[in-house]
């Protein structure tokens, strides 16, 4: 003790003395320093005290056996203390930084000891002198220990350093440090802490530093981007025009600095029929281009996307520039899913369709294309702008149908799908698309389905070859909430039927049904409707279609046929009407649709096909009508 009790220079002399020397022998030597320093500072002598802690942390940074002889005699402690930004000259408060950076580096113990005192190391980031230092600091002090890491997400270093790299605050030799340090932080931010305003404002900031920097840390920001964008409650919070344009932007940037080959990868990845379980690729590249492009699809299909953009937002006008660009590439994907979930309302998709033309171009991708990625996402978008149906003649007149012809050969179950579904959508209550799909030519380009014991006609049709498509095997669907081409091309054929079922109709719809109960099977797509048990609603639709199909006499022949085909599809009726009748039972209701269209089926069969039938079958069906006639007194 006596060394140190000098004046200034005596101490500083002595205290290096000590410092020269192992660690081991030198505990008892340092328990005065920490109040030697203290009087200096009261003293008013700075400079003495600023020496001396420099000394210390260079001692400390050279040999780390000192770390516990600092911490155990106080001088780890005093430091920490006296550190304050705001009264401390810039020479001690970087020196104190020294002692705590050196003293915390790789010692679980001096770390927790330090991490009471964390928001006033974050405070020295904010002064320009201490950034560096303190960045350094903090970088020993959580590297490799969760406690310092949860500590920093809740004091919110993850928006200090964000807005210090958009203020280009933080000089280039210390980028690295702030962007560890960002990742730290934001992987252990809680859910509510990611969904608050403070995450919005890093996400914001980052956003800006992402689209200025270099290469070096171009990945590792965007990487924290999408961390926060993998929260459905943080989307909404970021659908906002100056947010998601940034986002936008952001998207395209990365885009551009991938390879072909990455593109590919990414269009392989972002395939609605690739099983989510499955990591499509490992590369980082290409990951993070995915997760950008879904979340900006996801933020897009929010309630808070809708409220804030219009046709006329600028960020929507960039977007339908992507969609114009001839350059199509996984941006365009995410176009499409934006611009379809926009089209919301019937004025909003006709506008596209008129005052655009969004149809052509779509049209455009799906017949040029073979990316599944981006047939279905066009597909889809396309689906929603026939919605209206003051569209639905302009489409089909543009092709839309026929191309939808190819679409449904295509070997991506989720595509074939989504085509069916426009067809069925382009004929419901549109007499044009109706007679398009009956009356018209398979496309030059499509060789014509023949299946099994069925005699290929001499010209086939659109409608031969939706029938033949909704029969052929196909791949299974990876979501129930995708489209199946079957159940869709089973309700096309319906949709047609219902309208040429119309008492009222304008045109003369009665050629038109006598040539379509031509198409070889045509009813069979419906039958299978009501034979399948997954699809409830559509195993009522199939019910109502083989129903409007006996009101005549061509179309009761189509089903008795079906009948004849499959012995259990009479059954099956039986079976799903006595099942409604049980629910209806339980509901105290009336009898159900199902129960009275199978009378309507049964009642047009005993009227319009009686001559098809067999005895056997004439019978079965006459017991089923009586037994279900009598659940009807």
């Amino acid at each position: 003790m006596s060394q140190f009790s000098g004046n200034s220079k005596d101490f500083l002399d002595s205290l290096e003395s000590c410092l020269d020397k192992h660690p081991r022998n030198q505990y008892e030597s340092l328990k005065g320093v920490p109040d030697r320093l203290t009087g200096f500072l009261e003293q008013g002598d700075e400079g003495t005290c600023e020496r001396a802690v420099q000394l210390l942390g260079t001692a400390v940074g050279k040999e780390r056996d000192w770390q516990s002889p600092f911490q155990e005699n106080g001088v780890l402690a005093h430091v920490v203390q006296k550190l304050d930004p705001a009264s401390n000259s810039t020479g001690l408060a970087k020196q104190y930084l020294r002692v705590i950076g050196n003293c915390v580096a790789d010692n679980d113990e001096n770390r927790e000891a330090v991490c009471e005192n964390l928001g006033t190391l974050i405070a020295c980031l904010k002064e320009e002198d201490l950034t560096v230092t303190a960045l350094a600091v903090l970088l020993n002090l959580c590297n490799d220990f969760e406690p310092a890491q949860i500590e920093a997400a809740k004091l919110r270093l993850d928006c200090v350093i964000a807005e210090l790299l958009a203020a280009n605050r933080i000089l280039e030799e210390a980028v690295d440090y702030a962007t560890d340090l960002l990742t730290w932080t934001t992987e252990k931010l809680t859910p509510v802490q990611v969904e608050d305003a403070t995450s919005v404002k890093t996400f914001d900031s980052l956003l800006q530093v992402s689209l200025q920097y270099e290469e070096d840390h171009y990945h590792d920001w965007v990487a924290i981007c999408v961390h926060y964008l993998q929260d459905p409650e943080f989307q909404q919070k970021v659908a906002k025009p100056e947010v998601l344009e940034k986002l936008f932007d952001l998207m395209l940037d990365y885009e551009s600095r991938l390879s072909p080959e990455e593109i590919q990868a990414v269009f392989r990845a972002l395939g609605a029929s690739q099983d989510p379980s499955k990591t499509p690729t490992e590369d980082t590249n290409t990951t993070l281009l995915v997760q950008l492009v879904n979340s900006l699809s996801a933020i897009s299909a929010s309630d808070a996307f809708v409220n804030h953009f219009s046709l006329r937002s600028p960020v929507v006008k960039k977007v339908r520039s992507k969609l114009f660009s001839l350059a199509t590439s996984p941006s365009t994907v995410c176009a499409c899913i934006m611009l379809g979930n926009l089209a919301t309302s019937d004025q909003i998709s006709i506008d596209m369709v008129e005052d655009m033309g969004l149809h052509l171009t779509l049209i455009g991708l799906l017949s040029a294309r073979r990316e599944p990625a981006l047939l279905y996402a066009a597909a889809g978008f396309m689906r929603h702008l026939a919605f209206p149906e003051e569209n639905r003649d302009a489409i089909g007149e543009a092709g839309l149908i026929e191309t939808c012809c190819q679409l449904l050969l295509n070997k991506d179950p989720s595509v074939r799908g989504e085509a069916a579904a426009i067809v069925c959508k382009l004929v419901s209550n549109n007499f044009r698309n109706i007679e398009k799909v009956v009356y018209e030519a398979i496309p030059d380009d499509i060789t014509p389905t023949q299946l099994p014991g069925v005699e290929l006609p001499v010209h086939p049709t659109i409608l031969y070859h939706i029938v033949t498509q909704a029969l052929v095997p196909a791949a299974p669907l990876p979501s129930t909430s995708m489209k199946n081409a079957m159940i869709e091309i089973g309700r096309t054929i319906i949709a047609i039927l219902r309208y040429l079922g119309q008492s009222n109709a304008e045109e003369d719809v009665e050629p038109v049904a006598r040539h379509m109960f031509k198409t070889p099977l045509v009813a069979r797509p419906v039958a299978r409707l009501v034979r399948q048990r997954f699809f409830a609603e559509a195993q009522s639709e199939g019910l109502l279609g083989l129903g409007l199909m006996a009101q005549s006499h061509e179309g009761a022949v189509c089903v008795v046929d079906e009948m004849k085909e499959d012995e259990g599809l009479l059954n099956a009726v039986r079976e799903f009407t006595a099942a409604e009748k049980k629910d209806d039972q339980q509901n105290g209701d009336m009898l159900g649709r199902d129960h009275q269209n199978a009378l309507v089926l049964l009642h047009g069969l005993a009227t319009n096909g009686v001559n098809a039938m067999d005895a056997s079958l004439k019978d079965d069906v006459n017991a089923l009508q009586t037994e279900l006639s009598k659940l009807n007194i």
